[in-house]
């Protein structure tokens, strides 16, 4: 299956202003997409037409699927169930199940969608959140290789909801099935699709990454399709936030999770009211300055918070954070890198989803490690091929972010979610784990990036407004932690990529350079911990500018290669912080990258990066 499962081109549906669909332009992708917008914005329009129940009155709908598959094309979860009412529940699963398929047994599916009870029953008599479950069962159970569902299990009471999506969810992945669905569920959305599309009016003015919908939003309409956010714009940035972290004049988005409301004594801010929303809790302050007054969503506190109280807002966990209108299309600008040749080859498909790559990094012997986003560990050889692949322990919960190679050849992996360190041997089996859940010597909030120097030792760092960087031995023993949240010298929010140089004498005494990236800096360490300086910091007309710099790597000839989620580019520099040269921008096409999440350089000066948004890997040759 290719990655790209429809290409839209100029559909419209309906004629003049009543069009439900207007000149809808689109490429939905393999994988997990999502339908967003309000009432009437046009979702079950789209999946309609998606699906052939209505042709379109204008445009082209093309699906690529394989032509040697001989299951079912599509299967459609209409809104209103298509169910048929002279058969009984057990019968939709017997009339569509594949002929001698075990996997399609029809007792397996009653029992996973709760129906057993009521298997004998004709469909007339069944509730709306009854129906609602066969015709999700009959659309799984007739194996097909793309799942189309017009706002799924909306009837099924919320306790049960999210046991019969993980049905859905083991049950593509395991199958290889592409799903497309509508929805209003904010967690459905970024539990379940990788993609998402969003419509207004019958139009389409959102199409990308769920992450990039989540994380950096281009307008607050499109920012509450995926759950509360607070923006902050102008003067509010400083008025509000102690740690502003973008020019006034930029806007500034914070998802609850990435705000922390802390008591202060002396502070301007006083909470009017406060109350809990379960994972996120919501307060009404007042500035004592202004008189102004807003509502803060954030992360709940330990204690509640009562009227009268002084507080202070402090950024905590990144995402990504949403600069609207703040470079995110700025070009290669200044010298150029001389890119003799480069060439993309695409993370493999698991099932019908295409992963993304997120992080890289390259052996001694020419071996490329990348992470992608389904949880695996790819090992391509110095031309390219794919020799070895494996999984992580676990990754529901989210994916690892980081690679090294030890001084053994063994393969740690920074297993960000799972707040730990994971070491395989060569061919992926798990030899050691070190790590847990905290905030003390030797635990991890998310562990981010990791690197190794020449005396055995690791170095970790991690996010998650407990962020640092922490010293183990290979074995995992804790050496040291030094750093800390915030915006000051040395300080770091988000340093999400880290690289070792050895010292003039070699072994230990070396330096860590560290891509701080939410500050768009680049600081220095010794090894044992003592910050030395600054070397980039966007904040300063004399240093180099960059946009978000998320990961980092040594080439050989002792420079600095920088990848700019920002931006969309590669950026050269000098350790001492002088830029050498610059390529790519924002976009899809060749000599670009969208949200380039990780890089790495091989022994030869060949350079890797992991293009996130564009599902692909680009080596560069220099």
């Amino acid at each position: 299956m290719t990655d790209v499962l429809w290409e839209l081109r100029d559909v419209r549906l309906g004629r003049g202003r009543t069009a439900r669909l207007q000149a809808v332009s689109l490429r939905i992708p393999t994988g997990v997409t999502a339908v967003l917008g309000p009432s009437g914005a046009g979702k079950t329009s789209l999946l309609n037409v998606l699906v052939e129940f209505e042709p379109p009155d204008d445009g082209s709908v093309t699906l690529h699927l394989p032509t040697n598959d001989v299951r079912l094309p599509l299967a459609w979860v209409p809104p209103d169930f298509g169910l048929w009412p002279h058969l009984s529940v057990r019968q939709h699963l017997e009339h569509v199940r594949p002929d001698n398929s075990a996997d399609m047994d029809p007792a397996g599916w009653l029992a996973s969608f709760g129906l057993e009870g009521i298997a004998d029953a004709p469909a007339s008599q069944l509730s709306q959140g009854e129906r609602s479950r066969l015709s999700v069962a009959r659309a799984l159970c007739s194996d097909p290789l793309v799942l189309v569902m017009d706002e799924p299990l909306v009837h099924v009471d919320p306790m049960s909801v999210d046991g019969y999506w993980r049905v859905i969810r083991e049950y593509c992945r395991r199958r290889g099935v592409s799903v497309v669905f509508s929805t209003h569920s904010p967690e459905v959305t970024r539990r379940e699709a990788d993609w998402a599309v969003c419509l207004t009016d019958g139009r389409v003015d959102f199409e990308g990454p769920v992450e990039t919908l989540y994380a950096a939003p281009p307008t607050e309409r499109l920012a509450n399709y995926l759950g509360p956010a607070n923006w902050f714009e102008g003067d509010d940035v400083s008025r509000w936030l102690t740690e502003p972290t973008v020019p006034g004049s930029q806007r500034l988005c914070v998802r609850p999770e990435q705000l922390t409301v802390c008591r202060a004594q002396d502070s301007a801010l006083r909470v009017l009211a406060s109350r809990s929303l379960g994972t996120v809790a919501e307060t009404e302050l007042e500035h004592a300055a202004t008189h102004d007054v807003r509502t803060i969503v954030h992360r709940p506190c330990h204690d509640p918070l009562t009227a009268g109280t002084s507080v202070l807002l402090k950024l905590c966990v990144l995402l990504v954070l949403c600069l609207i209108g703040g470079g995110c299309q700025q070009s290669a600008a200044g010298p150029q890198l001389d890119v003799t040749g480069s060439r993309t080859f695409k993370t493999p498909a698991d099932g019908s989803f295409v992963p993304a790559p997120r992080s890289l990094t390259a052996s001694p012997d020419g071996e490329l490690y990348v992470l992608d986003n389904a949880g695996r560990v790819l090992v391509y050889s110095s031309d390219g091929v794919l020799n070895r692949q494996w999984r992580m322990p676990e990754y529901d919960v989210g994916k690892p972010e980081g690679v090294c190679i030890l001084s053994d050849g063994t393969v740690a992996v920074a297993d960000t979610h799972y707040h730990r360190i994971v070491v395989f041997d060569q061919q992926g089996e798990v030899l050691r784990m070190f790590g847990e859940l905290g905030e003390g010597p030797g635990q991890f909030i998310y562990p981010v990036a990791i690197t190794r120097d020449d005396a055995q030792h690791v170095y970790v760092a991690e996010y998650g407004g407990n962020d640092r960087i922490q010293k183990f031995t290979e074995a995992g023993e804790f050496v040291a932690a030094f750093g800390s949240f915030g915006t000051d010298e040395g300080q770091f929010q988000r340093p999400s990529g880290i690289v070792w140089v050895a010292g003039e004498s070699g072994g230990s005494g070396g330096k860590l350079y560290i891509a701080d990236a939410i500050n768009n800096r680049v600081h220095v360490y010794s090894d044992g911990g003592e910050y030395l300086q600054t070397i980039v910091d966007s904040a300063r007309e004399s240093s180099v500018a960059v946009d978000y710099p998320y990961d980092l790597a040594l080439g050989p000839d002792a420079s600095l290669y920088l990848a700019e989620y920002g931006a969309g580019r590669v950026t050269k520099i000098t350790r001492n912080g002088e830029l050498i040269g610059r390529y790519g921008n924002v976009g899809r096409g060749e000599g670009q990258f969208y949200t380039p999440w990780g890089i790495a350089v091989d022994s030869r000066g060949r350079v890797y990066v992991a293009d996130t948004g564009n599902h692909r890997t680009v080596e560069l040759s220099l």
